[in-house]
């Protein structure tokens, strides 16, 4: 109690000495009164552990002014901001004093006591004030706030000061939830202003990530279970199990420099979401004798209302409302299904298939059945019923192959090529098929003297019969 005392005592004492340099009024020169400008304030260590022995902070503050410094020192307070204030005073460096220096050095110490609470202490100095060039006091700097190396996330320009390696800092590590509208948090991510509201049903699980913003990334967030019966926790998810009230906290674990920082919540599981299911009815077969076609499709119905069906099939046929348009023959798929609510699943996918019939069109296509591969090249030729163009392809590339309505003949084997007309909104494709033998040309025969056990004679022919060796 005794310490907590000397702490007001001092509270009061630098109270009285701000007061008495804020009363001090200076009274505009004509020659301009200048104002001095703060180069540094500094505090050595920034870091300290009250359960050591060392316990000492240096402070250094410099101050600049082109026609001099008329303060002679200055009182710095150190406080946590609730109901823990030290106080030092600093003085000039230059001694004896030098009224028309232009930068000037203030420097003084202070001792903590050991029974200081660990936290973080911001260091403030009273004002100094300048000499104007006829020697008379000009303004004075606005109160100064020493900066330090603090790299502790809320605890910029800070003195840290720890006990048994422990900053014991109050710090609000994390802002949330979102779905608590009571706590009025202002996010610095812009998506948890707009995320959705988490879902309380058996089986949806909850991830604290998704609605409370990490301010220290370094710190993983967790979450336990006050009601296991309800809703249990592997540590960083939630799981609801059972229909009724559950009880979770959300928190960040004790560390060097923060305290164990949490938010209890609770909420109301309900029954688990189903999946809807839906019968979407048929289509008869459609001519496309007359496109475009509007018809009418069937109406679907779900728990939030009508299901409008989206095509799979858009070079076919496309939905506008529950109507059908369709824009070629073929086959138009449609699909029905619907999302994700707070009361239900997201349905499964229902297709809805119908035929579009095109008229039967047919190719003539004639090939030779041989060909020599000295031909080299064969041009094709086919027509159609519909009139339409007809494409060629190879089926055997390494045998043939075709540009245009030329076959290039690579090798011998069996080419197979084929007459491909791809039909249009209102013809239906058509192929024919052709196969092709090409024959490898005979090698040219010649004469050639062959010899067995040691007799000559002569053949026509590419080589030797078999036993037979070529004269020498």
């Amino acid at each position: 109690m005794k310490k907590k005392n000397n702490f007001v005592r001092k509270a009061v004492l630098v109270s009285a000495i701000f007061s008495s340099f804020q009363g001090v009024a200076y009274v505009a020169n004509a020659d301009g009164p200048s104002q001095p400008a703060v180069v540094s304030f500094t505090m050595t260590p920034d870091t300290i552990d009250v359960a050591t022995t060392n316990n000492q902070i240096n402070f250094s503050l410099k101050v600049t002014n082109p026609t001099g410094i008329a303060s002679n020192q200055t009182t710095v307070t150190l406080t946590n901001g609730t109901n823990t204030f030290l106080a030092t005073t600093l003085v000039r460096s230059d001694i004896p004093v030098q009224a028309s220096l232009s930068t000037v050095n203030f420097t003084g110490t202070l001792v903590l006591p050991s029974s200081i609470p660990a936290g973080i202490y911001s260091a403030t100095a009273l004002p100094i004030t300048g000499l104007n060039s006829n020697g008379t006091a000009g303004y004075s700097t606005q109160s100064i706030s020493a900066t330090t190396t603090s790299d502790v996330i809320g605890a910029s320009n800070y003195l840290l000061v720890r006990s048994g390696g422990y900053l014991n800092y109050n710090y609000a590590t994390f802002a949330g939830p979102t779905f608590n509208n009571t706590q009025g948090v202002a996010f610095l991510n812009p998506k948890y202003n707009s995320v959705s509201a988490p879902i309380w049903k058996v089986g949806e699980a909850f991830d604290p990530s998704n609605y409370y913003e990490l301010r220290v990334p370094t710190l993983p967030l967790k979450i336990a279970s006050n009601t296991p019966s309800v809703c249990t926790s592997n540590g960083t998810t939630l799981m609801p199990i059972a229909v009724g009230s559950c009880s979770f906290t959300v928190y960040t674990d004790k560390t060097n420099d923060y305290q164990m920082y949490k938010d209890n919540e609770v909420v109301n599981i309900t029954a688990a979401r189903s999946k809807p299911s839906y019968f979407v009815g048929t289509v008869a077969t459609q001519s496309s004798t007359v496109l475009p076609l509007t018809i009418p499709g069937p109406f679907v119905n779900g728990p939030m209302g009508l299901i409008l069906p989206v095509t799979n099939t858009p070079t076919v046929c496309y939905a506008a409302g529950t109507f059908i348009t369709v824009i070629s023959g073929g086959t138009c798929t449609l699909n029905y299904s619907s999302p994700a609510s707070s009361s239900y699943l997201a349905s499964d996918i229902y297709s809805l298939t119908f035929e579009i019939t095109r008229a039967i069109q047919t190719i003539s296509f004639r090939t030779p059945t041989t060909a020599k591969l000295s031909d080299k090249i064969l041009t094709l030729t086919a027509s159609t019923s519909s009139g339409l163009p007809v494409n060629f392809q190879s089926d055997t590339s390494s045998i043939c192959t075709t540009v245009g309505n030329s076959l290039n003949l690579l090798k011998a084997g069996n080419c197979s090529v084929e007459a491909i007309q791809s039909g249009s909104s209102t013809i239906a494709p058509a192929t024919s098929t052709q196969t092709i033998l090409v024959a490898s040309a005979p090698a040219p025969s010649k004469k050639i003297v062959c010899v067995k056990a040691g007799k000559s004679k002569v053949f026509v022919a590419t080589k030797c019969p078999t036993g037979y060796k070529v004269k020498k």
